[in-house]
């Protein structure tokens, strides 16, 4: 049921549209000045306004232009009702914002068609807006795990490295990559695999700042941009990701399995032109820790590689 809200300062007025508007199965809301409607508004959301252009006080006007301003309330359908047809006010309300004009006295079968198809047009809008955010949605994020897809994470990534530069703060960036991911694959199905992956990312955003960036680049590798981040820092949040992921259960269909992980953690640098320098550094680093025993963080601490202790096993 769509909610109407009538906004006129003579009660007979709102009575009488208020028969006609519930018997076409609207639910009716009334308010007799622009500052009620406004209040209503904010505790009611309505999907479609009628609102008269001359009251006492705050007219409707002025009360169109404070709907229009505020961006909870921008794109609620307005129609606006006088019996003045005075040029100037239509076209300063069409202007404004307001959907469309009907004049006093209303013959309620014209005003219903208009209504219907502000509606219309309110819910075309609304299903546009859906469409275009899941669109983005599936352009920018990996359909599995929910974090940044490749392409996402090397645009935002890009962004924070020249920000970084322009004023002169620090940036770390981590790659992390499952230890012997075909054989979770192999031994529990690739259903298990994909709960590996998405337990992995849940963990890491558990654990990491909302201004971090987690990207999925490919098959089980994932990077995290870290703005503001040190590399001390960053290596410790390595190594609690990679911690906390060697003491992670993952249930699987009445089994239990655990995986581990390998990371490589940088600084960037100012001769880092983009984010293809730090990247291929971060990858050295993740390639090192694979061939000398998996399950710890290699860096670039102190000018050269050191490595994290490895846990045992």
């Amino acid at each position: 049921m769509n909610k109407v809200l009538v906004v006129d300062d003579i009660k007979d007025n709102i009575m009488l549209l208020t028969f006609e508007l519930e018997d076409d199965g609207f639910q009716v809301l009334s308010a007799y000045s622009g500052e009620e409607c406004l209040k209503i508004v904010e505790e009611h959301t309505p999907d479609l306004i009628l609102l008269d252009i001359n009251m006492p006080g705050m007219s409707g006007i002025e009360t169109l232009k404070h709907l229009k301003d505020n961006g909870q309330t921008t794109d609620i359908p307005v129609i606006m009702v006088s019996a003045n047809n005075a040029n100037k006010d239509i076209i300063e309300a069409i202007d404004l914002g307001a959907h469309d004009f009907v004049a006093k006295p209303i013959e309620y079968p014209v005003l219903a068609a208009r209504m219907r198809s502000a509606l219309r047009l309110a819910r075309a809008l609304f299903d546009l807006e859906k469409a275009n955010f899941e669109l983005n949605k599936y352009a920018t994020t990996d359909s599995l795990t929910g974090c940044y897809n490749r392409r996402q994470f090397f645009s935002l990534t890009d962004s924070e490295i020249s920000k970084a530069k322009r004023r002169d703060c620090k940036l770390s960036l981590i790659m992390l990559d499952i230890d012997h991911f075909k054989q979770i694959n192999d031994q529990f199905g690739h259903a298990a695999g994909d709960k590996a992956l998405v337990s992995m990312c849940e963990l890491c955003k558990s654990v990491c700042r909302d201004s971090d960036i987690l990207g999925r680049l490919g098959g089980e590798e994932f990077a995290l941009c870290c703005p503001d981040a040190d590399i001390d820092g960053a290596v410790k949040l390595a190594e609690r990701i990679r911690i906390e992921c060697e003491n992670m259960k993952i249930e699987h269909n009445d089994k239990v399995f655990s995986l581990t992980i390998s990371i490589g953690v940088t600084r960037v640098v100012r001769s880092d032109v983009t984010l293809h320098e730090p990247l291929q550094r971060a990858d050295a680093f993740l390639y090192n820790a694979k061939h000398t025993g998996r399950n710890k963080t290699v860096s670039d601490l102190d000018h050269g590689i050191k490595m994290t202790q490895e846990s045992s096993e």
